[in-house]
């Protein structure tokens, strides 16, 4: 098939391929992924290949699991001390009366404990764990980016190994008319044995290549269907003709692309790290805030015949105050200042490599697209011309054979170089739009 029309912009990335992705689907680690369909697999689109990428892919199932994680550490983060319930029993005697269990001759005891936090820890502590449940969803959609990018590198690659196999088959198919025609010639006398001779081992070598092509596609395909979750059809993946890239497309500045990656996934989420490594040492200062623990207690002594002294029902009251004798927090306070050195390293660390990227993607959509022009508007029509004139001037008996056939090895590899070209370039278009991917056009809301 043509590759030429299958190269298209990757603007796609901002259509929500998978918009019914909403908090509840990417929460739900069992969220099923239905199997690839024969017809679907036969004409691939990169909508599906983000789609199927964005549920099946099984680095995305993997951090759907972390999110679940994240979110059950929010639930606990935000819950309150229980109260305690002590039951016992006390001054048992001989002789403990007669009577009911409550009115036996004994100290019965009854008492209710409530630890009272204060320097609004609970807020602090649900504040770090919401935190680090941002990072996770960030992680999700960081993992949703790079996932999405290797699927379309997938199929750009399976495209270009399936046109380099059908270039080879009408190549091949074209040298085997050729070889028949040549060897009648040779019967009849017009063409030299040699000659004949050295275009059967040029045939044998594009048997060769052809053979490797094929044994590309099927890599290639496997190599999309893991992506996909699609083994049981992978035999059948096949992309659909789509709209071309566009060579001409505006660029951004490449002073500009620090800002455009501030809000990138994995920015996000070392942002949302040192967010809960502040609220995480906030926490530790509160620790010096005492909490108190108060305590309503109900005794009863029943009195009986055979003791006298029971000193019938009490309430007692009691309040419980830790006192810092030994330490006052301070290696949590220690550990808090360390983890929030280490989240701004990883943060400033984050956001180099999200600007390199960036830069670099933007170098090399440029380099990919000279290639392009280059090898589709100088080098494949010289290819064609040279080997036209040269096929002609052999026919005609004005050069050899050898001649010819180095035409022909010159027009093949114009257009393997072309069609490698037009694949990287894709690939390149698509790299950049990731590159430069804010959080917000990622069809998974980050909205708790």
């Amino acid at each position: 098939m043509a590759f030429d029309s299958f190269l298209f912009s990757c603007r796609v990335w901002a259509l929500g391929a998978v918009a019914a992705l909403g908090l509840a689907g990417l929460v739900d680690t069992a969220q099923a992924c239905e199997p690839l369909a024969e017809a679907s697999a036969r004409q691939l689109t990169p909508g599906l290949v983000l789609e199927r990428t964005a549920t099946c892919h099984p680095d995305v199932l993997a951090a759907r699991r972390q999110l679940a994680t994240a979110r059950a550490d929010t639930q606990t983060a935000g819950q309150r001390p229980n109260p305690q319930l002590t039951l016992g029993i006390g001054s048992l005697g001989e002789d403990i009366g007669p009577g009911g269990l409550w009115d036996k001759t004994f100290d019965h005891q009854l008492r209710i404990d409530q630890l009272i936090e204060r320097g609004d820890k609970p807020a602090l502590r649900l504040a770090a764990a919401q935190a680090l449940y941002d990072a996770a969803q960030a992680d999700v959609l960081e993992v949703v980016r790079k996932s999405r990018l290797a699927g379309l590198r997938g199929l750009y690659d399976l495209e270009a190994a399936l046109t380099r196999q059908t270039e080879l088959t009408a190549t091949a198919r074209l040298y085997a008319e050729s070889q028949t025609a040549y060897e009648k010639r040779e019967a009849a006398g017009d063409v030299a044995p040699l000659d004949v001779a050295r275009f059967r081992l040029d045939a044998l070598r594009l048997q060769s290549d052809l053979a490797q092509a094929e044994s590309d596609v099927q890599s290639q395909r496997l190599q999309l269907a893991i992506l996909l979750r699609a083994e049981p059809v992978s035999k059948l993946l096949a992309p659909q003709l789509i709209e071309p890239a566009n060579t001409a497309r505006r660029l951004p500045e490449e002073s500009n692309t620090n800002q455009l990656v501030t809000s990138r996934p994995d920015v996000a989420a070392a942002n949302a790290r040192l967010a809960a490594a502040q609220a995480t040492r906030a926490l530790a200062l509160a620790q010096r805030t005492r909490d108190v623990s108060v305590g309503v207690g109900f005794n009863r002594f029943p009195a009986s015949s055979t003791n006298t002294t029971g000193s019938g029902n009490t309430v007692s009251l009691s309040v419980t105050i830790p006192l810092f004798l030994r330490h006052s927090y301070e290696g949590e306070l220690a550990r808090a200042d360390a983890d929030i050195g280490v989240a701004e390293d990883a943060l400033r660390r984050t956001q180099l490599a999200a600007q390199t990227d960036a830069s670099r993607a933007l170098r090399q959509w440029q380099i990919a697209r000279d290639r392009l022009l280059l090898a589709s508007n100088t080098i494949y029509p010289a290819a064609e011309k040279v080997a036209a004139g040269a096929e002609l001037a052999y026919r005609r008996g004005a050069s050899t054979v050898l001649d010819a056939l180095e035409a022909r090895r010159a027009l093949r590899s114009a257009r393997i170089e072309r069609i490698s070209a037009q694949a990287e370039f894709a690939k390149a278009d698509a790299e950049l739009d990731a590159a430069l991917l804010p959080t917000d056009n990622l069809p998974v809301s980050l909205s708790k």
